[in-house]
């Protein structure tokens, strides 16, 4: 039988890692036929299957980057033949973002300057600075190979065609385009 409350706790620490924010309140009504405790405990393992396979499938140590400390603000629009993610990076320019396919995820990683690298004193500081990251799960039908990425005015926008067959899980780096 699993422990709730450490279940809580290791769902909530592994959200805060990835989004770099607290996971928030949520309700989900079940049926009166299913189990609640039977569904937490097969989606607790759903939950730990996925975290297992993005570690054996995450960036070699050989690229050690900075802990992220915020991540950006994103849209996902699911169209027809594709998928887009746009990212909000104002202030980010394109050399200091990453886009690279691993494994079953698009990884996103870069870096905002801090103010203070300017010189003089900041006053106010309400945009959030340094390391960012953005993990997306790929759809069942992307195809990686066709994968691009473009920034235009402070978003990053990456689009995922999903017309593939069946996906290889080699690491490919994807250009960011000046649009």
């Amino acid at each position: 039988m699993l422990n709730v409350e450490q279940v809580i706790r290791e769902v909530s620490g592994v959200y805060e890692a990835l989004t770099g924010k607290p996971i928030g309140q949520a309700r989900t009504d079940l049926p009166p036929e299913v189990d609640p405790s039977g569904h937490v405990e097969t989606r607790y393992r759903e939950f730990k299957t996925l975290v297992s396979a993005m570690g054996r499938t995450s960036q070699p140590q050989a690229q050690p980057t900075a802990a992220p400390s915020f991540a950006p603000a994103m849209d996902v629009i699911e169209l027809e033949r594709e998928v887009r993610c746009e990212l909000d990076l104002p202030g980010v320019t394109r050399d200091r973002v990453s886009v690279s396919v691993v494994g079953e995820y698009v990884v996103i990683r870069g870096e905002r300057a801090d103010a203070r690298a300017h010189g003089g004193v900041v006053r106010v500081s309400e945009r959030r600075t340094g390391a960012f990251q953005k993990v997306l799960a790929l759809p069942p039908k992307a195809r990686r190979d066709g994968i691009e990425a473009s920034c235009r005015e402070g978003v990053l926008t990456v689009v995922i065609p999903t017309d593939a067959t069946v996906g290889t899980t080699r690491e490919i780096h994807v250009d960011i385009k000046h649009v």
